[in-house]
């Protein structure tokens, strides 16, 4: 069995294109994509949990009932279509006319957004850059990468070339997420294409399962949107027999998946509005994961923590704190934090630690935290940003 990171992303899969336009949704970017299979495929989804969803994200939830056979993605930045006067007759026309154009099934289309809420999206922009988004498809998905950015600074792309005893697979995947990022998704959108040979069914298990470990762990600021979206499809045109239970083949895939998953969701935590550096915070010892979970959410969502390491401050106080009112069940006299390899509380109070030594440590661009509750065997991790001045900048100009 063998994994190798290579260039590209949704693109690495032989039969997927892909293609991006200027539609002026924006002011100067490419803001529509467009994603194509030429052969069908098996796919899954999972999207916000916020109630108020957007319109694409609705008609989505409904489509994937059905277990169909999505040939196309089509996607736009600039504008979230969610809590508007045009939303449902937007998707409605954008997807009837990309079917139109592609001479696929109205059913086959998926559709996402992202960008400003509640304006109505000008979706006659989007019609008319269909026939330049089709004529220009290929194998390269840089654009689409860059289509699908709001306040993102850098593309998030990453593909894998996998062998499970001598059968070949691989597996792509492009994200956007800067802003409104919080446990059980946020405004984020990932699109993932893979040739893996697989049912639907099984495909669905293990891209929730994914996502539970990597995007569901991911926090900048503790907003949840209302146009999460990730979605995942698979040409099943590689030669493996085709998965349709948990055997190893299927831990294998999916092990891989959580990898990428994994990946594209730390660039997101890594381009955090602001954001100048990463933080995770792993709790260990806990008397069950519901517990780990309660606690690690509750560090990675404190705004005390985040400036704090913004400000390389190793205030453990603040941590603490977190960790008291996340209502989880723990005991401080077993409790141990530690800020990188450094013990700096143990069993209720604090401990002399080379405070030249953490500070230095603070500067990293990387930061971890570990809290042991000594009390189980039960663990959670979650990714996180800090909170700078930026942040308060870029949000006061930017409504998405």
């Amino acid at each position: 069995m063998k994994v190798k990171e290579i260039s590209g992303s949704i693109c690495v899969v032989p039969s997927i294109e892909a293609s991006a336009v200027y539609a002026g949704l924006t002011k100067k970017k490419l803001d529509v994509g467009l994603i194509y299979s030429k052969r069908p495929t098996v796919s899954a989804a999972v999207f916000t949990q916020n109630a108020i969803k957007a319109a694409p994200v609705i008609y989505d939830i409904s489509l994937m009932k059905s277990m169909p056979d999505i040939r196309a993605v089509i996607v736009n930045s600039g504008n979230a279509n969610a809590c508007n006067a045009n939303g449902e007759e937007a998707v409605d026309v954008i997807v009837s006319r990309v079917a139109q154009k592609l001479g696929i099934l109205k059913n086959q289309v998926f559709i996402a957004s992202t960008g400003v809420i509640g304006e109505d999206l000008p979706y006659d922009k989007v019609v008319s850059s269909l026939d330049n988004l089709v004529l220009t498809l290929s194998s390269n998905a840089s654009g689409f990468a860059e289509a699908i950015m709001t306040t993102d600074t850098f593309k998030k792309e990453y593909a894998l070339d996998c062998s499970f005893y001598g059968k070949q697979f691989h597996i792509g995947g492009v994200a956007k997420g800067a802003g409104m990022i919080h446990p059980n998704m946020a405004t984020m959108l990932a699109f993932i294409t893979t040739d893996i040979n697989i049912t639907h069914e099984m495909l669905d298990k293990a891209l929730r399962e994914a996502v539970d470990k990597s995007f569901n762990r991911i926090s900048v600021d503790g907003d949840t949107s209302t146009n999460d979206t990730v979605f995942i499809m698979s040409t099943n045109e590689a030669p493996n027999e085709r998965i349709e239970s948990e055997n190893e083949i299927y831990r294998f895939f999916t092990d891989q998946l959580t990898q990428l998953c994994t990946k594209l969701a730390k660039m997101i935590v890594k381009d955090g509005e602001g954001a100048t550096k990463v933080a995770e915070v792993v709790v260990v010892g806990a008397f069950s994961k519901k517990d780990a979970q309660l606690i690690a959410r509750s560090v990675a969502n404190s705004l005390l923590v985040k400036t704090a390491i913004f400000g390389e401050d190793p205030n453990w106080g603040r941590i603490i704190d977190a960790v008291g009112y996340s209502t989880a069940y723990f005991s401080i006299n077993r409790l141990k934090v530690f800020i990188g390899d450094t013990l700096v509380f143990a069993y209720g109070r604090r401990v002399d630690f080379d405070k030249a030594a953490i500070d230095s440590y603070m500067k990293n661009s990387e930061i971890k935290i570990l809290i042991d509750l000594g009390i189980g065997i039960c663990t959670y991790n979650m990714w996180f940003s800090d909170l700078s001045y930026d942040y308060v900048k870029i949000n006061a100009e930017y409504h998405t």
